[in-house]
């Protein structure tokens, strides 16, 4: 028999912060670094792992003198261990211009390796190992060590494109885009002239790089400031490819290393949110063990809030929600129990809203209240207030199967007179055995 120890402290400590756009500081030169970090953004219990998947992760420094990959790489497996990871978010106004320095960190100093003790794929030798090493005797045709950065949506001239494609790279070196490790150079992007919310991405190996980490956002704001709301959140949806099992066997024991080409729809990937994905498997055992059911793996009283966002907000407060998905396989989106909004691409009333891949919505509305219409707010003040109320209303991608792999979170509405509510009060966590 083996026992799996998931503790709820571990848990609590794992919730990652929401991003509120509002806090982020206006910039217009930047360092940033490409690196490898081998951490699990899951709640999938380390044990069931062959090894810790390997993230492909952006981070902003603030000069790229005296840095240590080392040193990079552990911060932020430090800060996904304490629940203080955020993607990178650029803000910036329209108008303006924008240097991001950028180096490539991937496969330097200590760099990680992961190994699966199993098969690839179902026409694999049992013995076949997967590994993945972004050290300096990696295998360059498969895994990437090169990286870049491409800004979708600002004006740039084609050196700055952040690829290698067409015949650019006859004019001369400065037309290539990639970085190779160790490396840097700078991309200028000469006008932020639209605003609104941009994806920006590796462009080396994006069908390996992106899904696993490597993209960030930016955030160019208008030079006429428009709907002043209370909070400015942002949400980011991706896919982490790298988890073993079958999800439905997750505590079979049957230990399923991952498929090629996703040749079983049921192959976990962790859909995430904003880099962490909170699964319903561990969560639906630790129910149980806390004396629950099966059927109560969102529920926060006894299990704690999830690793994915958690909005905490007061009643009547105006919300605006940006998404920008970096989805490798499918459309995302987003559902909020209890609230509606006025849906701009599709001119009525909602409460789910699709976010293709490399694309980007928002959406405006009350917190417990009624919708916002940009084009005339046709509700009073306290009337908006008073449509669904207080509560912790459960948010989602609306493609089922994702909800199962991480894609949910909670959205607190509190009472502005219950704003100090203590909810420290939680359980300590149990051990769980499998047989």
């Amino acid at each position: 028999m083996k026992i799996i120890c998931l503790y709820l402290s571990t848990l609590l400590a794992l919730a990652g912060p929401p991003i509120d756009i509002r806090n982020i500081p206006l910039a217009n030169e930047v360092y940033i670094v490409a690196i490898d970090v081998q951490t699990n953004p899951s709640n999938m219990p380390n044990s069931m792992l062959w090894d810790k998947p390997i993230a492909l992760l952006y981070k902003q420094v603030g000069t790229f003198d005296n840095i240590r990959a080392d040193v990079v790489r552990q911060e932020l497996k430090t800060d996904f261990d304490n629940g203080q990871y955020q993607p990178v978010v650029l803000h910036a106004m329209q108008n303006t211009s924008m240097t991001i320095h950028f180096m490539n960190l991937i496969g330097e100093g200590e760099a990680p390796v992961r190994i699966v003790q199993g098969p690839v794929c179902k026409e694999c030798p049992a013995n076949k190992a997967y590994t993945f090493s972004y050290g300096q005797n990696a295998d360059q045709t498969q895994y990437p060590t090169y990286a870049s950065i491409h800004a979708h949506g600002v004006s740039y001239d084609i050196d700055q494109d952040g690829t290698r494609a067409g015949n650019n790279l006859e004019l001369g070196p400065e037309y290539d885009g990639l970085v190779p490790p160790g490396q840097s150079r700078t991309y200028f992007y000469k006008k932020l002239d639209i605003p609104g919310l941009w994806p920006l991405h590796d462009h080396a190996n994006p069908s390996h790089t992106v899904g696993r980490g490597l993209h960030l956002a930016l955030v160019v704001e208008p030079l006429k400031p428009g709907v002043q709301v209370d909070h400015d959140f942002l949400i980011i949806f991706s896919d982490y490819p790298d988890y073993d099992q079958y999800i439905d066997d997750f505590y079979s024991g049957q230990f399923i290393p991952p498929f090629l080409h996703m040749q079983n729809s049921n192959v976990m990937h962790a859909h995430a949110l904003n880099g962490y994905a909170a699964m319903l498997p561990p969560r639906m055992q630790m129910s149980i063990m806390n004396g629950a059911s099966r059927w109560d793996p969102l529920r926060t009283d006894i299990i704690g809030d999830p690793r994915t966002p958690v909005y905490d907000v007061t009643l009547g407060s105006l919300i605006r929600f940006r998404f920008l998905s970096f989805g490798s396989q499918t459309t995302h989106s987003f559902h909020l129990h209890g609230h509606v909004w006025w849906d701009v691409e599709a001119q009525k009333y909602s409460d789910n809203i699709a976010v293709p891949a490399g694309d980007t919505r928002e959406i405006m509305f009350y917190a417990g209240g009624q919708p916002f219409r940009h084009i005339a707010n046709f509700l009073s003040a306290e009337a908006s207030k008073t449509r669904s109320g207080t509560g912790d209303w459960l948010y989602h991608c609306h493609i089922i199967p994702h909800v199962k792999h991480g894609m949910w979170g909670v959205f607190r509405v509190r009472d502005a007179d219950n704003d100090d509510e203590d909810s420290e009060d939680k359980p300590q966590g149990i051990a769980i055995p499998q047989d």
